[in-house]
């Protein structure tokens, strides 16, 4: 309902409930003036006393009707009615008794006020009542006295005045209150609205409250669901390591039963891992760094000991330390199968380096070279990459994995002698144009053997390295070499390793004691060609490495 409507349904309750009290009023005076009139006019007194009784009956039909009017329909015409009926029984008593000089005429003023000021009137309701009374006044009056003396109109007109102050006074009196009655009603009104959207945001609140709670234990149930679920065992630690809270698969491997309190995590830790796990969680605390990889001996309730892997990190509210969440996982099997793993992935290496090695051999079978000479050939390529490895320049390139598959080329160099004739490499006198051609395309028949391994074998490292090096071995400095006259660093890194390497091989390991140098003739030799036949940064890592090439030399010496 609208805030005008509430007031004026607020005015006609409150003019209800006020008029039935004006009504009996009205009752009690008539009653007190027939009181009255029987000493003040026993001579009138039956015609008073008519006239009171009329109005009696009359209030009183008023006074049923009003207490029927649940509506308030017609509260304001009730009010009004009883008012003038009043009003016309005390003008017909001014009337009957003398007039002007009718002390009745108080009873008009206290008719007045009574209603005036009781029933919850405005300002023109007002007006209309108290003006309504002094014309009816002033109509009986003008009947009574015809024609009137100028004494008598000075005397009506000094009573009308009196009667307009008063009337004009209850309308000041009916504004006032009707402005603190408005003023009153919007307060409240304002009040209600307050209190309503303040029970809506409570009711909203508690609702939202209620989802929140219920959310909450949902995701409290998902968690607890998902805490137990987890395959590792997850475990809640103060800081000082004592077990707060684990899920059932901790329970279940490290607990006898529930979770004891005060139990402390180090008690199932070996003997020789509780400092490192109380350094680790130490450290934890200290820098909030998540724990990770942390490898530790466990022993479970049946005292078996537990390979496991660890990882943690610090749980917090705010700048409180709630203590260390761990994630247990068991990996005595992933070590056990990464032990297979690495024993077979070693014994398929050993067979492929075995194979490799036979491979090799073909070639040197139909040349006739020492015996041990590719062993040692793949020591110096390997030793000259290690000490290469170090100078920021080729640390990029030559890694851990590089120098390997290093290893297992480099004995692959000479392969491709597999397809030069038995008379060229048995020969011992020099060599024809023709024939030394066809010696030096065994660098591209090595190669592209290599090549087309590569092809099926997709990804291989080591074939990569091995076909570089067959090809390009025989490669100068200086850009002499063949078999396309590739110079610098046009040339494959590991094919100029091999070409120093070789070159050694090759001066201080020939059958020919006649024509074998010195460890001391062929480091010079070597020294004399940097920057000619040999790179001059592998020159530089050969020297540091003099003395180590002339211990691989002596202790794969050939047998005597």
């Amino acid at each position: 309902m609208h805030t005008l409507e509430q007031f004026i349904h607020e005015s006609r309750q409150l003019h209800r409930q006020r008029v039935a009290f004006i009504l009996c009023a009205g009752i009690i005076v008539f009653l007190l003036f027939s009181l009255l009139d029987s000493f003040l006019w026993p001579i009138h007194f039956q015609e008073l006393l008519h006239d009171r009784i009329v109005a009696v009956g009359i209030c009183s039909i008023l006074l049923v009707v009003n207490g029927y009017d649940r509506a308030l329909r017609l509260s304001l015409v009730i009010g009004f009615s009883g008012y003038l009926t009043v009003g016309i029984v005390i003008l017909l008593s001014v009337f009957r008794l003398g007039g002007l000089a009718s002390p009745y005429y108080i009873g008009l003023i206290i008719a007045i006020a009574l209603y005036t000021a009781l029933a919850p009137l405005t300002v023109g309701q007002t007006l209309i009542s108290g003006l309504s009374l002094a014309f009816l006044y002033a109509l009986s009056i003008w009947l009574a006295e015809e024609p009137l003396s100028s004494d008598q109109g000075m005397l009506l007109f000094n009573n009308l005045f009196f009667i307009v102050c008063f009337v004009l006074i209850a309308a000041t009196q009916s504004w006032t209150d009707t402005v603190a009655r408005s003023r009153e009603h919007h307060l409240r009104a304002s009040e209600n609205r307050a209190a309503e959207i303040l029970a809506h945001q409570a009711d909203k609140l508690e609702k939202e409250v209620q989802r929140r709670f219920e959310a909450q234990q949902v995701s409290e149930n998902q968690y607890q669901a998902l805490y137990q679920a987890i395959a590792d065992d997850v475990v809640l630690l103060t800081p000082q390591g004592e077990v707060r809270q684990a899920n059932s698969s901790y329970i279940r491997h490290f607990s006898n039963g529930p979770l004891r309190s005060g139990a402390s995590f180090l008690d199932i830790v070996c003997q020789e891992d509780r400092q490192g796990m109380r350094d680790a969680l130490a450290d934890l605390v200290a820098t909030g760094k998540a724990l990770t990889h942390l490898h530790l001996t466990l022993v479970s309730i049946q005292g078996q000991a537990i390979e496991t892997e660890i990882s943690g990190a610090l749980l917090r509210r705010g700048e409180t330390i709630l203590g260390a969440q761990l994630v247990i996982r068991d990996i005595t099997v992933r070590n056990n199968l990464e032990a297979r793993l690495i024993a077979s992935l070693r014994k398929v290496r050993q067979t492929e380096n075995a194979t490799i090695m036979a491979l090799a051999k073909l070639s040197e079978y139909r040349d006739i070279t020492p015996g041990h000479h590719l062993e040692r050939i793949r020591e110096y390529c390997v030793t000259l990459a290690s000490e290469l490895a170090r100078r920021h320049q080729f640390a990029a390139t030559l890694t851990p994995a590089y120098i390997q598959n290093l290893y297992q080329a480099a004995i692959l160099h000479d392969i491709g002698k597999v397809a030069v004739s038995d008379d060229i490499l048995a020969k011992t006198g020099r060599l024809t144009r023709w024939e030394e051609e066809e010696l030096r395309n065994h660098t591209l028949s090595g190669g592209d053997v290599i090549k087309a391994m590569e092809q099926e074998a997709t990804g291989s490292g080591f074939l990569s390295l091995a076909k570089n090096i067959a090809y390009f071995h025989h490669e100068r400095w200086d850009g002499r070499g063949y078999p396309y006259g590739l110079q610098q660093t046009e040339i494959p890194l590991e094919a100029r390793i091999m070409a120093l390497a070789d070159a050694y091989e090759e001066w201080t390991a020939a059958l020919d004691p006649d024509n074998r140098l010195t460890h001391e003739q062929a480091s010079g030799a070597i020294v004399r060609n940097s920057g000619h036949q040999f790179d001059p940064i592998i020159v530089d890592a050969f020297v540091v490495l003099s003395e180590t090439f002339d211990r691989i030399r002596h202790e794969m010496a050939e047998p005597v």
